[in-house]
């Protein structure tokens, strides 16, 4: 981890529009009420499927070249503008050899893009879309802090989690829970907030997860709201609520930016008690 003592993680949690200058005014105004507050994150991260969903775009190329190019100009600008590090999300992506992958892109806080990754567990409907999943899980290096991504489903797998959880700072997951009737939306929260949290105590690693809000117009889908932040670190106290630090969470209709301040001496001291309990390799 970086020498600094804190490290500030952000997961917005917004309704994507399927116009491409209304998400970002979005996102430029949730990261400007962080500023405002006299948050500085070091790495915002956005929903998965931001930019637009797979039912939307069929697989059939109905958003070319052009439309990534002004995803990313955009996204790099407002990292330049904010100096901040984004990881965008995801999106449908073809790659050159013709297969279909949902891909999210981390831009380094000068607007560059320093790394891009695969989801590993499409969903079902992902699947029947001809969606392929992506084979690794890179780590990627910003301003002295080692991060990997992972989007969605993949947090289910733990193999996946394991592979990189003791190599980095922090997971960052671009999220779109799903459900099938809007009376299990709060079902769909618990279960999530619920993993989150388990995945960030047994691996010792911070996780933030943003998600998108109730009912995207994009997709039509039920999505549960269930941004979080996971502090594995965190102790609190009898009778504390434990979202007020070890897991933070966002109200489930609101567009939202959620924040969380984790110290890096209690979280190397938790590790270190883990690994002397028998508890972390």
């Amino acid at each position: 981890m970086a020498s600094e003592d804190f490290i500030t993680l952000a997961a917005l949690q917004l309704i994507p529009s399927s116009n491409l200058s209304e998400t970002i005014t979005t996102i430029d105004s949730l990261i400007n009420s962080m500023i405002s507050q006299e948050f500085t994150p070091d790495c915002v991260v956005l929903p998965e499927y931001c930019f637009g969903s797979v039912p939307e775009w069929r697989l059939a190329g109905v958003k070319g070249e052009d439309y990534y190019l002004q995803v990313w100009e955009q996204v790099s600008r407002l990292c330049h503008k904010h100096r901040v590090a984004i990881v965008a999300g995801s999106i449908p992506f073809k790659t050159p050899e013709g297969k279909w992958r949902n891909r999210s892109y981390l831009f380094s806080s000068r607007g560059k893009v320093i790394g891009e990754y695969d989801k590993q567990r499409p969903f079902r409907m992902e699947k029947k879309l001809g969606l392929e999943p992506g084979n690794r899980t890179p780590i990627f290096e910003h301003n002295q802090f080692n991060i990997a991504i992972l989007v969605c489903a993949d947090l289910w797998d733990a193999r996946i989690v394991n592979q990189v959880a003791r190599e980095v700072d922090f997971l960052a997951v671009p999220t779109m829970t799903t459900v099938l009737d809007e009376e299990l939306i709060g079902y769909g929260r618990w279960a999530w907030q619920s993993l989150v949290a388990v995945r960030s105590k047994e691996f010792t690693v911070p996780i933030v997860s943003a998600d998108q809000a109730i009912r995207s117009p994009v997709s039509g889908t039920f999505t549960c709201g269930a941004s979080c932040i996971a502090d594995p670190a965190h102790r609190f106290s009898t009778g504390e609520n434990p979202s007020k630090q070890a897991l933070k969470v966002a109200q489930p209709t609101s567009r939202t930016a959620l924040v969380s301040t984790i110290s890096a001496k209690k979280l190397e001291a938790y590790r270190s008690y883990r690994r002397d309990v028998g508890l972390l390799d």
